[in-house]
């Protein structure tokens, strides 16, 4: 699309992504297309991607499953596609954040809903 609604980006609990860090460099021409993920979301697929796949990713590499995640539940992938993700942080520097129970909770990102899903895994097919 390489159109956005500057209304759309704002500040997120995820360091790095929404309106906290907009490089200058960057160049809007080349990119196809924006996905919104939320905070909640992002932390439990980190969280997910630890627990299944064995790698400790941080909170933007949990943005970056997620937003695949979605496309592949708006079928926008075909299943001939090789998909790529480059997770872009390390989890060590969200131990007090997203793998704390606490904070987690503090954010209210556990309800019973998210208990339920975080019971089952989702793969990207």
């Amino acid at each position: 699309t390489r159109e956005f609604d500057k209304d759309e980006i704002y500040p997120y609990r995820i360091e790095g992504l929404g309106k906290n860090l907009i490089p200058t460099a960057t160049d809007f021409d080349v990119i196809d297309q924006f996905v919104k993920v939320t905070d909640e979301e992002s932390a439990h697929t980190a969280r997910e991607i630890a627990t299944t796949e064995g790698l400790f990713v941080g909170y933007t590499s949990g943005a970056a499953m997620q937003a695949i995640k979605q496309l592949n539940e708006e079928d926008y992938f075909k299943p001939t596609d090789n998909i790529v993700v480059i997770f872009p942080d390390h989890g060590s520097r969200y131990m007090s954040k997203v793998y704390s129970d606490k904070w987690m909770s503090d954010q209210g990102f556990f309800d019973s809903q998210n208990e339920e899903a975080a019971q089952s895994i989702q793969y990207v097919k």
